[in-house]
């Protein structure tokens, strides 16, 4: 009897540990299938263009962002800039260089304002500030995330367009030259009803956002917008973007969802999509992307630091100071530098605007 029993109990324990490889391998097959599916997503987008993901609050769009930017990251001759107005990612995402952006660096100006250094001039509505500071940040960190302050959607729209017209013009004036090869531009813009709702980008003063949207992916710029809502976009903006959809509030699915899926084999099943559980339209593929788990800590740029210290002028030597001590004046030619094909671009860049009569320190 005790022999038939411990054989019995052998027995219910291969089948249990048999059980539980078979889920261990099911589930590593499950991670393998929707790693695939977040790399079919990421080519899918850099061949078409751009991404826009709908959800309710709480279903896990920021976490979906997040591990679509490690994605991005990780790809080669690839720049990834992050535009937040809450800190989140500048707490939760991997090591980054991140730039807080003061409510007072754009200001609302009726014509041009005489100031001597900002970053972008427009001659209707906003100015942007602290143009050295921000072109030596652009210049140095390869990634980046803006957190912003600035409390007026507008001035944070522009701010915005601001970042996104310099990577604009910086590649359109390397297509035009033909250069080898053009960086590729990743913008992850959250809450981006704030730059695209219709009544921000209907107006005459982000024509040109608009524009620069239309023609971006011949610049190997690429726009991943995130909203709660689909309606509250505007739809030219929409209707050019790739969607990736969540669990979508009943009032955006009445009106718009449910004829978008009308051919979806989830057009119902996607009402009970569960967190982090979100539908690829193109491919008509299930996505269930993995929690993100935090690399390393983002880190605040400090502007001190890449601002130049000014140069001591050197001391003249014995022969230059016994001649000016008997009155004779002698100058000293200066060193010519070389030239450096990125600062010859940005001259190229600042002359396109009209700024190259304006002093140096002004963008």
């Amino acid at each position: 009897i005790h022999y038939l029993a411990w054989c019995n109990f052998r027995q219910e324990t291969r089948q249990v540990k048999r059980e539980a490889n078979c889920w261990k391998r099911r589930k590593l097959k499950m991670g393998k299938m929707q790693q695939n599916n977040i790399e079919k997503i990421v080519n899918d987008i850099l061949s078409y263009g751009d991404l826009l993901l709908v959800a309710n609050k709480g279903i896990g769009k920021t976490n979906a962002l997040m591990v679509l930017t490690r994605h991005f990251r990780a790809l080669p001759k690839t720049r990834v800039i992050i535009f937040e107005d809450f800190p989140k990612w500048s707490l939760e995402f991997d090591r980054i260089p991140y730039l807080v952006v003061k409510d007072s660096w754009v200001q609302e100006t009726e014509h041009v304002i005489d100031v001597g250094n900002y970053f972008l001039r427009h001659e209707r509505d906003y100015t942007v500030l602290m143009g050295s500071q921000i072109k030596a940040v652009i210049k140095k960190c390869k990634d980046i995330l803006f957190v912003s302050e600035i409390q007026d959607i507008e001035r944070q729209a522009f701010f915005i367009y601001s970042i996104i017209q310099w990577f604009y013009r910086k590649n359109y004036l390397r297509k035009f030259k033909n250069y080898n090869s053009l960086e590729r531009i990743v913008f992850f813009i959250e809450e981006s009803q704030n730059v695209f709702d219709s009544s921000t980008i209907s107006k005459k003063i982000f024509n040109r956002l608009r524009k620069i949207y239309s023609v971006a992916r011949n610049l190997e710029i690429h726009f991943i917008l995130a909203s709660q809502r689909l309606q509250d976009l505007n739809t030219k903006i929409r209707g050019r973007t790739r969607l990736l959809l969540g669990n979508p509030s009943l009032d955006d699915y009445e009106l718009k969802i449910r004829r978008i899926l009308r051919h979806s084999r989830f057009k119902k099943e996607i009402l009970n999509f569960k967190v982090g559980e979100f539908l690829y339209t193109p491919l008509d593929i299930k996505v269930k992307f993995p929690l993100f788990q935090q690399v390393g800590k983002p880190y605040e740029i400090n502007l001190d630091s890449l601002m130049p210290k000014p140069q001591r002028k050197p001391k003249p030597n014995i022969v230059v100071r016994i001649l000016q001590k008997f009155g004779w004046v002698v100058e000293e030619e200066p060193e010519k530098e070389l030239e450096d094909p990125e600062e010859d671009l940005d001259e190229q860049m600042e002359e396109d605007l009209g700024l190259l009569g304006e002093p140096d320190e002004e963008w």
